[in-house]
């Protein structure tokens, strides 16, 4: 595994942006514009090192559906910060297993060791640049070189699936976003998904999560008017459960009349929590990929470097991280965004790779995290994100990669 450079292709902005990547650079408000793709540096990977990562991501899901067995069994919802009133909806679904699309999960990799670092299993984004920006530049950058990304086939293939197994009700999808984020990256990478059902044949359409509509007689509505039978919704249900309209999403949920079936499916609320993380250590212990994780009040004060993560964030806010240089002392913190009121977990640290690069407005070192890519229950592709700190968070780089070896 490598990280290097290369010359950035001419006009590559624009190219990006004509392809989707409209969110490419985030400006701060010291007016410095940071880079969020980056075209002038690629990470390699050899064969063996791409079928080890498949592999692992593989096991990594099995290893999941036997904690989300473990989780109901174990009744650990509360636990979890899982709100009472949606247990019953996600026992059942777990059970009758409506389809479910995509997940990420994100992985330590030194070329070597792989280890779990979490599952974004719900409202996994990052895809637009893994399934699309990566493979254009690859065409265009290294046209004789391969790359671990079939994710474009794999969706429109998982349509298709659903689609002539009658499990799309009406065939048609509506793909929704919350307008309230405003970098674009939401509402392009549900257009992306959209795209893809297209192609595999299905009519779609797209709106805001706050222009649903509700009807009694009929359930959910689009502003048109039209009855939403399937709907993609890039929201995350611990969000959407304790939204006023929560419980009609609950009561009114699954493929039959006046009922509305949401992709991902309620019952991945026991995957995309942090919970799953001890759950699966305590299922799995000393398993070679997973780090040893607690639940914060079980967490042993060993003095050890750890990671203090929320149940419920993203991009690495209100993480903690502790002990790295010195034991008990916090080596750095992610963003505060106000997350961590249902409760905590603590993950060991491991040590991500540090890769020498230069650029403007970027550290002496790049730490990269692998995003691997599932559609449906099957490896699909990467993505590489790199920090120039230990977390992962909302300013972190996009890199393309390659397969070299």
């Amino acid at each position: 595994m490598q990280r290097r450079l290369c010359e950035p292709r001419p006009g590559w902005q624009e190219t990006i942006e004509a392809q989707g990547l409209l969110y490419w650079k985030t400006d701060l408000p010291d007016g410095t514009v940071m880079p969020y793709w980056t075209d002038g540096a690629y990470y390699a990977f050899t064969s063996a090192q791409i079928d080890a990562l498949e592999s692992a991501t593989e096991e990594l899901v099995e290893m999941c559906v036997a904690a989300g067995d473990h989780i109901i069994e174990h009744d650990l919802f509360a636990r979890m910060g899982i709100p009472e009133w949606a247990e019953e909806r996600i026992v059942e679904t777990w059970s009758s297993e409506p389809p479910m699309l995509y997940g990420r999960f994100d992985l330590a990799y030194d070329g070597t060791q792989i280890k779990l670092l979490e599952f974004n299993a719900d409202t996994p984004t990052g895809l637009v640049e893994s399934a699309v920006i990566q493979w254009f530049w690859i065409k265009d950058r290294f046209p004789g070189l391969d790359q671990f990304n079939r994710l474009h086939d794999a969706l429109v293939s998982r349509w298709s699936e659903m689609g002539e197994a009658g499990r799309l009700p009406g065939g048609a999808a509506h793909f929704a976003w919350s307008s309230q984020e405003t970098s674009g990256e939401d509402a392009m990478t549900a257009a992306y998904l959209a795209q893809t059902a297209q192609e595999a044949g299905l009519r779609t359409v797209l709106l805001p999560v706050e222009e649903l509509g509700w009807n009694d007689a009929v359930g959910f509505l689009d502003p048109s008017g039209t009855q939403i039978k399937t709907i993609f919704k890039l929201y995350p249900w611990e969000w959407m459960v304790r939204e006023t309209y929560g419980q009609r999403c609950l009561h009114r949920m699954g493929a039959g009349p006046g009922q509305t079936q949401w992709i991902e499916p309620v019952w991945k609320m026991l995957w995309s929590n942090k919970g799953l993380l001890p759950v699966l250590w305590e299922l799995f212990p000393g398993h070679e990929l997973l780090l040893p994780a607690w639940f914060a009040d079980d967490a042993p004060d060993d003095g050890l470097p750890h990671v203090r993560k929320p149940l419920l964030a993203r991009e690495g806010a209100n993480v903690t991280i502790v002990g790295v240089d010195e034991p008990g002392v916090v080596a750095e913190l992610g963003p505060d965004q106000g997350y961590g009121e249902e409760g905590y977990v603590v993950q060991r640290y491991v040590e991500l790779p540090a890769f020498p690069h230069d650029g403007p407005g970027m550290g002496t070192s790049a730490r990269p995290v692998i995003g691997s890519w599932l559609v449906d229950m099957a490896a699909a592709g990467i993505g590489v994100r790199e920090a120039d700190g230990l977390i992962t968070n909302n300013l972190s780089r996009f890199l393309p990669h390659v397969i070299d070896g």
